[in-house]
Parts: C-alpha cells; sequence; structure tokens
C-alpha cells in the first residue's frame, strides 16, 4: 500500500467484495396515451467484486421472489479499469419476465418482455485528495475529509423486446449522456466516514422501433438525477459499509413505448484486502510491462 496526499491505495492488494441491495428493475410501458407500470419479481440482487491494482471485475444476480409462481431473470456483470484519476466501466445487464405493479390478477401479462444493455461510464475525479474508488470499489482509503467534482460521460446500448397483442415489439436505442456528478465525504475518527453525492444528467436517446415490420426512429432528451447517500468502516484489510440511493431516470414523453425509472433502494457491502495469489500477480505484472500501465 502506498499513501498519495489524503488517500492510501491498495492496488498490490487483492479485493473481495460481496454486496447485497434492494435494487429492481421497473418499466413505464406507454401505448395508445395509457402508462402501465410494470416490475420484475425480485426482491433484492446479489453481486461479487474482485479488484486488483487497474482491473476489476464484478458479476450479479437477482433470486426471484418465493412468494409468487411468476419469475423473472436478472444477470449482470462488469468489468472496471482504475487508471490514476480515470475509472473506466462496461457492463452488459439483461432482464426477463415482468408484472403488472399492483395488479395480482395480470401477474403473467409480460412474461416475454426482456431487456439487454451494453453500458459504459467514463469517470474522471479533479481532486487528487478526494477517492471515488475508495466508495465505489474499496480500492483506497480516504483518511481526511475532502470533495470533487467526478464528470462522467455515460453511453450505451439498449434492447427491449415484447409481444403485446400478437405483435413483436423491439425498441433499440443508443443513449449518451453528460453527468457533471459531486461527492463529499467527512472522515473521523480514524476508520469512520460518512458520504454524499449528487448526479444530474442531460443526454441523447436515438431509438430505432419495430412492430411487426412497420419501423420508426426518433431522438429523445434524456434527463437523470441521482442522490446516494453513504456511510461505512474502513482499515487496512476490510471495508463494510451501507449505502441509500435514489435513481430517477425519465426520457420525453412523445415517444409510442418509453422507459421511465423512479426509486430508492438500499445497500450493504462488505469487502477483504488480502495479497494476490503469485500466478495472478505475475499475470496482471506482464500486462503492466507489456502495455506501460
Amino acid at each position: 500500500m502506498y499513501c498519495q496526499n489524503s488517500v492510501i491505495s491498495f492496488r498490490e492488494k487483492l479485493l473481495l467484495k460481496s454486496n447485497i441491495n434492494t435494487q429492481t428493475e421497473s418499466f413505464s410501458i406507454q401505448n395508445n396515451n395509457q402508462s402501465i407500470l410494470v416490475n420484475a419479481n425480485n426482491t433484492y440482487r446479489l453481486e461479487v467484486a474482485a479488484n486488483y491494482k487497474f482491473l476489476g471485475l464484478k458479476i450479479g444476480f437477482s433470486p426471484s421472489s418465493k412468494d409468487s409462481d411468476f419469475k423473472s431473470k436478472f444477470l449482470n456483470s462488469q468489468l472496471n479499469i482504475f487508471l490514476d484519476q480515470w475509472i473506466q466501466s462496461i457492463e452488459y445487464r439483461k432482464v426477463k419476465g415482468f408484472y403488472q405493479d399492483n395488479n395480482a390478477s395480470l401477474l403473467a401479462q409480460f412474461p416475454e418482455l426482456q431487456t439487454s444493455s451494453w453500458i459504459g461510464t467514463t469517470s474522471y475525479v479533479l481532486n487528487t485528495n478526494f477517492s471515488l474508488k475508495h466508495l465505489t470499489h474499496l480500492t483506497e482509503w480516504q483518511r481526511q475529509t475532502a470533495g470533487s467534482f467526478v464528470p462522467t460521460l455515460k453511453y450505451g446500448f439498449n434492447s427491449l423486446r415484447n409481444t403485446i397483442d400478437n405483435k413483436k415489439i423491439t425498441d433499440n436505442s443508443f443513449d449518451i449522456s453528460l453527468a457533471p456528478a459531486y461527492y463529499y465525504t467527512w472522515a473521523f475518527q480514524n476508520h469512520w466516514f460518512i458520504s454524499s453525492s449528487i448526479s444530474p444528467a442531460l443526454g441523447l436517446r436515438f431509438s430505432t422501433e419495430k412492430q411487426n415490420d412497420i419501423i420508426s426512429k426518433n431522438t429523445f432528451l434524456t434527463r437523470a438525477l441521482d442522490v446516494t447517500l453513504q456511510f461505512g468502516f474502513t482499515s487496512e484489510t476490510i471495508s463494510a459499509g451501507a449505502s441509500f440511493n435514489f435513481d430517477s431516470n425519465a426520457i420525453n414523453k412523445n415517444s409510442t413505448q418509453s422507459l421511465v425509472n423512479d426509486k430508492s433502494y438500499a445497500s450493504l457491502y462488505f469487502g477483504y484486502r488480502f495479497n494476490p495469489p503469485p500466478f495472478l500477480k505475475r499475470a496482471v505484472e506482464k500486462i503492466e510491462d507489456k502495455f506501460g500501465i
């Protein structure tokens, strides 16, 4: 480990992290001036991650609720790359099986509705005394109170497929947005911290919708707001804590089928750092030497 300003880096340690949260997927399907809210039938998500030096890998899944015969499937995987103040993430996500909210008699109405997404984010931390990796990836330890703007570019490809009244509907879209996020972390009592962040975003969605043989293309304005409150404990070997999130995402309502997410969820996490196995250390060092990282 080494210290840069007020931030201690654990890039020479292998970090294993587990996380459980109550985040769910929800869609507002708007058709013929009617809006129907549908949700995936999951009560929580489980995620595991491993981070070492400049690389991070995360996989997650969401068990279906045992209280219902209607099942949903959720799976995601994410690759993270850490280069100085830059964080690059690439995520694949797939969700299948949705039900109509607050209407138990229509649970099977959207069993074929499924979405798949490739999502990328590129973030840059302006203040070297602030650590975003301390909050999100547990590979650093911010010892002193500090905050920073974190400009973030978000982009991705989304595919939605469904069948309504024997009509096959496919909606493919490319999203790009800019989020001027701000984070602030209060460090106290040596090992404890409280952090908050706000991240408004504005962007564009380029959508191509196909209903049977009818194809329509549209461009929409997208808006988002993410607010997070996090607190936790950090030492040289472990990190643990909880976070509370509010996410609001919307596109303009002129589309025949649009996505609206407006939700709150909580998360618990635990991470443990230890020396990497020799084979992993040798493999990553070869990559560092080859690319000059």
